[in-house]
């Protein structure tokens, strides 16, 4: 293996574990006085304990020999490494920590430092249901979700802790803390009619990366859900073919134009009252979402949004009758919503203030996203934030401030800040300083929080704030010392309008030498509804970029027009033009980043992509030849009508066909001339037929290319199944783009 191949291997495995420290994990005490993390390899692990009030930083355990001989006396077991010997902490009490080594459970008394190991619970107990780590903590079930394969993931807990909530075959059930045993809170579900509720990883929700569901009543005497009726919809085939016998499962996969499953919310009352389906008229072709209860539980927030995306409305719904009243409707001539916020993540901008009185809404009917604030009659209060750049997201609303995050440095557009301002009105208050993306992670009691940034160049950092943004302490910095490496560089290039800047980021060898020449590879994405270059230290494409480099290449990512975090105009692009950004933008950037940089003027350019980036690779390279000699398509969306996803951009088949037909590939085939492959698992039910499809009309064209089966993958490669990918993309750019093989 050649040393580019041992450094691709390198980053595409591990970049974030050459890395640490930095980002922490923060464990609050249940008294609201200190903060507690862990910090530095498992070799060297170190522990810190701050003082909320006063800021004091100092070790969390004074002398770790000691705890290391305190835990080695409570397991009989020596921990691995010479520092902390816990992987994870939390409190149990508001001096009393807990933690775990290998697969004893301890306490640990910072005053004392005394370890004691808890008692270890039966196989018997663990095996029948008894234990605890059984019947208090939450279970896996499989969650269905639109379009996608069912997915494990964790019942939900009632506010008081008693029963957790989880769907079996289309229905509700509750299972009971005190015995483990499960009831049906709903009996008439089916798969094809079945009942769902959200949920967010609770990893995330204490991250604050998580978005709000709302399911448990506050009182947890009701449990908001929505039923799916999926009757009618187009069911796509996935065939497994690595048993003995092949199966056939049939997945509900909803077209542009088709059918859509039609939703229905509904109230359940735990304590065996009917179910009460909220009055929302014909739910056909619209999206609902429970925004949130009112605390009272006697009231929820309710958010629905028309199948074209153009048009949102709020309601306000009696959980007992199910009556609505209307508060407001917002339409636009385009997306008011991006549409996998609200189809997949229910990320709907709609915020309810603590009191319950007020409510908070994400616009962009100035051209910029702002929050606006309204009281719970419709009326619109005040527009809080206004300005030429967008806010993020809402992520604290307390009795006095909203908390978000928001580009507000337009000359570093893709920066993101916390900041806040007053729901009385007034100027908005930035929060963090340097530049960089920043997140915010809020003590429970919301009087400080974490402040967490990096850039692409520059390692992730943390420092704790009061929530006014006035700094308490510097918590972590990371540990770069084993990152072998040249930091990439942000970029700017004009779009193809001739005066839009885009951003982007370049990334290189780690034995980059300006003066040699280096073939160009573009990562890219090019859909609608995220924005992808990196801008922080460790970005959605950073890994992957960062990875090909070390084949000797120069990699880059760029987000075009027609992609979110800057204006709606910017974003408009797309709508009914899927294209219409994408192949002159980066193309543009290519041309540009040639012309610019010595090392880079003679290159020859490959280009990348996953799901929709594989739609853009191929589209990249059939039209602009004379710029992207080799593209790889891996897990392709080639047909704009095979999903529903398309819609909210493009309209309809029915009354859009042009906006359809300019977007379809297959009739690019004929006009490929460079090197190309494919990549596709084949139980993809959403990306599969597509790929097929396209090896038909490269057929029928008469155009070489490559295609890479992946069996048994679905739209994410397993790792082992990712890694032979990787080594296939690294021989084909290697082949097509280096000169030893022209």
């Amino acid at each position: 293996m050649t040393t580019g191949h041992a450094e691709f291997d390198r980053f595409i495995d591990g970049f974030g574990e050459l890395v640490t420290g930095g980002a922490i994990l923060p464990a609050w005490s249940p008294d609201g006085k200190a903060l507690a993390f862990l910090d530095g390899t498992p070799e060297n692990r170190t522990g810190r304990l701050v003082d909320l009030e006063s800021g004091e930083n100092r070790p969390l355990f004074a002398d770790v020999a000691v705890l290391r001989d305190a835990v080695r006396a409570a397991t009989g077991q020596t921990p691995p490494g010479r520092g902390v010997p816990f992987e994870h902490i939390g409190f149990a009490g508001p001096r009393t920590l807990v933690a775990v080594v290998g697969t004893a459970r301890l306490t640990v008394d910072l005053d004392s430092g005394e370890v004691v190991k808890l008692p270890a619970e039966s196989p018997d107990d663990v095996h029948f249901g008894h234990a605890d780590s059984v019947r208090r903590d939450p279970q896996k079930f499989l969650r269905t979700m639109p379009l996608t394969d069912p997915t494990p993931a964790r019942e939900l807990v009632s506010p008081d802790g008693s029963v957790f909530a989880s769907t079996v075959d289309g229905n509700v059930v509750l299972r009971a803390v005190a015995d483990n045993r499960t009831v049906p809170l709903t009996t008439d579900g089916t798969p094809e009619h079945e009942y769902r509720f959200d949920l967010v990883d609770p990893m995330l929700a204490m991250l604050g990366l998580g978005f709000p569901v709302c399911n448990w009543s506050p009182d947890g005497s009701r449990f908001a859900v929505h039923r799916v009726d999926n009757r009618g919809v187009h069911q796509s085939p996935q065939v497994h073919n690595l048993k003995r016998e092949d199966e056939v499962v049939n997945r509900y996969h909803a077209q542009a134009g088709g059918r859509l499953e039609r939703t229905t919310l509904h109230v359940l009352d735990v304590y065996g009252h009917d179910p009460v389906q909220l009055d929302l008229g014909d739910t056909t072709d619209i999206y609902p979402v429970h925004a949130a209860w009112l605390p009272d539980g006697a009231q929820l927030v309710v958010f629905l949004m028309s199948r074209d995306c153009r048009r949102a409305e709020v309601l306000l719904a009696d959980a007992v009758t199910g009556a609505t009243r209307s508060l407001f409707t917002e339409e636009s001539e385009t997306f008011v919503r991006i549409h996998h916020d609200v189809y997949f993540g229910k990320k709907i901008g709609l915020f309810l203030t603590p009191d319950g009185t007020r409510l908070l809404w994400l616009s962009e009917r100035s051209g910029w996203k702002q929050l606006y604030l309204y009281d719970l009659d419709g009326t619109l209060i005040r527009q809080l934030t206004d300005g030429e750049w967008p806010v993020d997201y809402v992520h604290r609303v307390d009795g006095e401030y909203a908390y978000f995050t928001a580009h507000l440095d337009q000359d570093r557009p893709y920066d993101v800040h916390l900041a806040r301002v007053p729901l009385a009105g007034g100027p908005v208050e930035q929060l963090s300083e340097q530049p960089g993306v920043h997140s915010a992670m809020f003590a429970p009691h919301g009087e400080v929080f974490v402040d967490t940034w990096s850039t692409p160049a520059e390692a992730p950092r943390s420092v704790l704030r009061r929530s006014d943004g006035s700094l308490v302490c510097e918590l972590s910095a990371a540990d770069t010392s084993r990152l072998n490496w040249v930091p990439p560089r942000e970029f700017t290039a004009i779009a193809a309008d001739g005066e839009t800047e885009l951003w982007g980021t370049l990334f290189f060898p780690v034995d980059f030498d300006e003066t040699k020449q280096y073939p160009l590879i573009e990562h890219v994405y090019g859909g609608p509804q995220i924005a992808v270059a990196p801008h922080s230290f460790q970005g959605m494409f950073t890994t992957t970029a960062q990875a090909l480099a070390q084949l000797g290449y120069v990699t880059f990512v760029v987000d075009g027009r027609g992609t979110p975090e800057r204006s709606k105009a910017f974003h408009d692009v797309v709508y009914r033009d899927w294209a219409g950004g994408l192949v002159p933008d980066h193309a543009a950037v290519v041309e540009q980043l040639k012309a610019r940089y010595a090392f880079l003027s003679e290159a020859k350019v490959g280009v990348t992509g996953h799901s929709w980036g594989g739609y853009s690779a191929f589209r990249l390279a059939a039209e602009r030849p004379d710029v992207y000699t080799a593209a790889i398509s891996s897990a392709p969306g080639f047909d704009p009508y095979s999903s529903v996803l398309y819609e909210c951009y493009l309209g309809f088949p029915q009354t859009d066909a042009e906006a359809y037909r300019e977007a379809a590939l297959y009739p690019l085939a004929d006009q490929l001339s460079a090197e190309f492959l494919i990549a596709c698992g084949t139980i993809d039910h959403a990306t599969w037929t597509d790929s097929v499809k396209m090896v038909d009309a490269l057929i029928r064209a008469g155009k070489k290319h490559e295609f890479v089966l992946l069996s048994g993958q679905p739209h994410g490669y397993t790792s082992v199944h990712n890694s032979y990918f990787w080594r296939k993309a690294a021989d084909f750019f290697r082949t097509h783009l280096t000169k030893e093989n022209q």
